[in-house]
């Protein structure tokens, strides 16, 4: 195995576990605790998605992940690693893997951007308290951006057991 394939596999690895944290994470604790504060949970994440690179973090590492995915591809031959049913596994994995970043850049990522707009307009930085209509814009927003990320997250974990599996079929 050459250094270039093994680089190139670290990087994807890597990359991909902060994908896959940062959305677990944010799907399992940060969307439900943001929803059980109220306002406060509603300017927490303006504050995480317009002053911090949180956002930024999701395509970055989906990027990075599928284009190491793609350039491992490219310079492996995995024919000679796997099975047939293991190349069918890992197959599987990396269309999953691509179908989660596409879903994840156009649908995800333009909830996330709407949702931040929003929070923008509607939630003041100090404690006056966010306009009726306001709340239900951003509910409205969350919920959207909170279905596409779940749809984003099933498809990364068909990538991970796809492609964690390919080894041993």
């Amino acid at each position: 195995m050459d250094i270039v394939h093994v680089v190139l596999r670290l990087i994807h690895i890597i990359a991909a576990f902060i994908w896959f944290g940062a959305g677990a994470a944010t799907l399992f604790y940060v969307v439900p605790a943001v929803s059980a504060a109220g306002d406060s949970g509603l300017r927490f994440m303006k504050t995480l998605l317009i002053r911090t690179p949180y956002a930024r973090t999701f395509p970055a590492a989906a990027g990075v992940t599928m284009l190491a995915g793609i350039l491992l591809y490219a310079v492996s031959d995995s024919a000679s690693y796997f099975s047939t049913l293991g190349n069918a596994a890992l197959g599987t994995g990396a269309l999953a893997g691509i179908l989660a970043g596409i879903h994840g850049g156009a649908r995800t990522g333009r909830a996330t951007r709407e949702l931040g707009e929003a929070l923008n307009q509607h939630v003041s930085d100090g404690v006056a308290a966010i306009p009726a209509g306001g709340v239900a814009t951003l509910r409205e927003r969350a919920d959207r951006l909170a279905a596409d990320a779940r749809v984003s997250f099933i498809l990364m974990v068909i990538a991970l057991l796809g492609m964690s599996i390919a080894r041993y079929l």
